[in-house]
């Protein structure tokens, strides 16, 4: 697979997500959503795309540069969810806290496992040919 196809595969992953989070939290959890926790799958969307867009551009093909980076890129993003989580848990108010909480730590997770995934599919690919 290429580049671009693991970025369009990403894009539509988390754009499901995001449509799925809207629907339950919408029409089930009506009075726990809020913008943040509606906003975080983007957040964890575009954070993916650029690790991959990042991590598989020519220059990052040595082992050494790609370890480098892929620690640079998993610290960069590793702060700003952390700033955002702050954020976000910090301007709301009683209920609607545990649900961002929950659905952030999935997201993470689920974010975390798809971006080493994709990565190691992709240098598995690029190694077989």
């Amino acid at each position: 697979m290429s580049a671009n196809e693991l970025i369009k595969r990403s894009v539509i992953i988390g754009c499901a997500i995001t449509i799925v989070v809207a629907v339950v939290f919408s029409v089930w959890f009506a009075s726990m959503a809020s913008t943040a926790l509606l906003l975080t799958p983007i957040l964890f969307t575009v954070a993916s795309v650029l690790t991959i867009k990042v991590l598989t551009t020519p220059s990052v093909e040595a082992l050494l540069k790609f370890n480098g980076a892929f620690m640079l890129t998993n610290g960069a993003k590793l702060l700003i969810f952390l700033v955002y989580f702050v954020v976000a848990y910090l301007s709301m108010k009683g209920e609607p806290r545990i649900p961002f909480v929950v659905v952030f730590l999935l997201l993470y997770l689920f974010f975390t496992v798809m971006d080493t995934i994709t990565l190691l599919q992709f240098y598995k690919d690029k190694e077989n040919s």
